[in-house]
């Protein structure tokens, strides 16, 4: 023990032994940082230029920490090839895909990894793993269908024409949440946009209003849009919609998702699953909403207004 001592005492010994114990200790930390910089976060846009993808993006990066990479597929420069590379060559503990492409694409050469969607249309029809996890691009039946029961409690039929490649899911949905909240959907089937027209000619005079769903065969082209407003109105029906676009071509009453808020819920799950939590809802529904009533419609069809309601309502278009 005392040899050793005085071997101790020795400063070249001593000073050695602690330069040996600052290059473990460098290297350990060294070790550390290349373990983190190959997980967190990677966000996959399917076109940043789209502004609800934008506006999802930037709630999910103001809400979040450890995100290594942005990917926006919507850049014209963007090889494929190279995408796959960089997300392996990143390595990310969570994906978060916004739109339909980037979930796609991540869910093909990333499926081992968590994997979370937001701004995608009828989540339902993805290719799902017990690594996928998302946000609802619709908002659920239920709140949309009380919302219209509070503010118009005289509408009782509300017709609906989708795509069973679409909405077959969302729809049976809809109709067993319609009959417990005292409400019936008349529903009309199209598998082309070339349905469209007799569809409407047909539902429109069995039905109270009409409720435009994000359906793509449905809203095919413009002129779908206009041809559905345009016969609504010549019938005197109501058109109530998803989207704050439809307000300005007369719709009477728009609940729409808050796609900030999406982006919030996006980086909730991410920061759950990066810490290991146990997710108990793998896909959740939109949480926040916004409310636009035409006031100039419900006079126009003598609609029966709740006036208590209208409370709710975020804005009032006179």
């Amino acid at each position: 023990m005392t040899d050793w001592l005085l071997i101790w005492r020795t400063p070249i010994v001593r000073t050695g032994c602690l330069l040996l114990f600052v290059l473990m200790l460098l290297s350990f930390q060294t070790g550390e940082a290349i373990a983190e910089e190959s997980g967190g976060t990677l966000v996959l846009n399917s076109n940043a230029a789209v502004k609800n993808y934008e506006l999802a993006q930037a709630a999910f990066t103001a809400n979040s920490v450890g995100i290594r990479a942005k990917i926006n597929l919507g850049d014209s420069s963007v090889d494929i090839d190279q995408v796959k590379k960089q997300i392996r060559q990143v390595n990310p503990d969570v994906i978060y895909a916004i739109g339909s492409k980037a979930y796609l694409l991540a869910h093909e050469i990333a499926e081992d990894k968590k994997i979370i969607f937001s701004s995608v249309l009828n989540w339902q029809r993805l290719p799902m793993s017990e690594n996928s996890y998302g946000v609802s691009n619709e908002l659920s039946p239920g709140m949309q269908l009380m919302t219209y029961r509070y503010l118009f409690s005289a509408v009782k039929k509300i017709g609906v024409i989708y795509s069973e490649r679409y909405n077959k899911e969302w729809l049976s949905g809809a109709i067993e949440t319609a009959e417990d909240v005292g409400m019936e959907i008349i529903s009309t089937p199209i598998a082309e946009s070339a349905e469209l027209m007799p569809a409407l000619e047909k539902l429109l005079p069995e039905v109270d209003v009409l409720w435009l769903i994000s359906d793509p065969v449905v809203l095919a082209s413009q002129e779908s849009v206009l041809e559905i407003f345009s016969e609504s109105a010549a019938m005197k029906k109501p058109v109530i919609a998803y989207a704050e676009i439809f307000s300005t071509l007369g719709a009477t009453l728009v609940i729409s998702a808050d796609i900030s808020t999406m982006g919030l819920q996006a980086a909730s799950l991410a920061r759950e699953l990066l810490e290991h939590k146990k997710v108990l809802q793998p896909v959740v529904d939109p949480a926040g909403s916004y409310i636009m009533l035409n006031m100039k419609k419900v006079k126009e069809y003598g609609l029966d207004l709740n006036n208590e309601a209208l409370g709710s309502v975020n804005q009032i278009i006179e």
